[in-house]
């Protein structure tokens, strides 16, 4: 059974969530062009086992009454913090926290010095490295005028193909899939979440007071890669994982092998 509620984040946005499963409190953020339902195949068996909470991200989904005021990546991370909140107070425990891509800086950014978190695991979190942009200057000038044109589609294939190299047969597979409408109606928070993302450093990861562990694919594009490890370098007492011939998309590609991870993790391997 899932049911949805909503809290309220510090700048007055309104974030919702949905809950399903039993047992320890799992947050799960998403990343760009992406919602709570992110995670359809591996919700079943993440919440055999976890009380698996899927946030909607500030301007999608359950969290579209969002507060006016300049974009800032911080106001993410309180978005993510007031659920871990309402989380923890629910289910009176720390909760486990687990980010992807750029759903993976709001998180880390959400975990410093947040002692309701038991455990932080983050999928390739995405940010710029030396060499590396997140979104270039011209692929981002391309985006928004294809945004700009309504040719959100066009917008988003672009972006899996060009930006963050996703194999075209897997983003064949992703339009038949049914969260392609929901991934084309988060393409507008893509533009301000690709520039925080190519501005966005590893420098503060110093004070996570929780057990880190890093997730990698490995044949995930070189930039996603070369962040994944910077972050992990960045991170005291961290470590990180490589997932056998997957890239940036493992819970979809290899759901058994994510959730066998995340299970390893929590339970303390």
């Amino acid at each position: 059974m899932r049911t949805q509620d909503h809290v309220v984040s510090a700048d007055g946005s309104r974030i919702g969530f949905e809950i399903r499963g039993s047992g320890p409190m799992l947050v799960a953020v998403h990343g760009a062009t992406a919602d709570r339902n992110r995670w359809a195949a591996v919700a079943r068996p993440l919440s055999a086992h976890f009380t698996l909470v899927a946030m909607d991200r500030r301007g999608r989904g359950l969290s579209l009454a969002e507060a006016g005021g300049a974009y800032d990546i911080a106001r993410e991370a309180e978005d993510v913090c007031a659920v871990v909140a309402a989380m923890a107070k629910r289910g009176g425990a720390p909760v486990f926290l687990f980010g992807h891509s750029y759903g993976g800086l709001c998180a880390l950014d959400a975990a410093r010095g947040n002692d309701r978190i038991a455990k932080l695991l983050i999928y390739e979190p995405a940010f710029a490295t030396p060499g590396f942009d997140v979104i270039g200057p011209q692929p981002l000038a391309e985006l928004t005028q294809l945004v700009v044109a309504g040719r959100l589609e066009t917008a988003l294939e672009f972006f899996f193909l060009k930006v963050i190299e996703v194999e075209p047969a897997m983003v064949a597979a992703m339009k038949l899939m049914p969260t392609w409408q929901a991934r084309m109606e988060a393409v507008r928070p893509l533009l301000r979440e690709g520039r925080a993302a190519n501005a966005w450093r590893p420098d503060h990861l110093t004070d996570l007071p929780m057990p880190v562990r890093y997730l990698v694919g490995g044949i995930s594009p070189a930039w996603l890669r070369t962040a994944a490890y910077a972050a992990q370098a960045a991170t005291p007492g961290s470590d990180i994982v490589e997932l056998p011939g997957q890239a940036h998309g493992g819970m979809d590609t290899a759901p058994a092998l994510f959730v066998d991870e995340v299970l390893r993790f929590w339970n303390g391997g």
